[in-house]
C-alpha cells in the first residue's frame, strides 16, 4: 500500500460525511484535506486561493451510496 492509500483509508466515514457530493483534494500525502467544492473549477480557484498548486494534489469525488448508510442514518 503506498504513503497516500495508507493516511488516505485512515479518515472515517464520518469524517467524509460532509464532503458527500462534492470534489476534495488531498494532499499528495494523503494525510490531509486541502480544499473541497462542488465543481472541479470550483474546487481549482479553492487550492489557488489557499496557495496550493492544483496540480500537486491528489482528487476524490466523494459519492455515497446507499448501502454505505446504517440503520441508523436511516431512522
Amino acid at each position: 500500500m503506498s504513503v497516500y492509500e495508507t493516511n488516505r483509508s485512515k479518515y472515517s466515514l464520518g469524517e467524509l460525511q460532509p464532503f458527500g457530493g462534492q470534489w476534495v483534494a488531498f494532499s499528495l500525502d494523503g494525510s490531509r484535506i486541502l480544499a473541497n467544492a462542488e465543481t472541479l473549477p470550483g474546487l481549482e480557484e479553492r487550492l489557488i486561493a489557499a496557495g496550493e498548486d492544483p496540480q500537486r494534489v491528489a482528487l476524490e469525488h466523494i459519492q455515497f451510496d446507499d448501502t454505505s448508510l446504517g440503520e441508523a442514518e436511516w431512522s
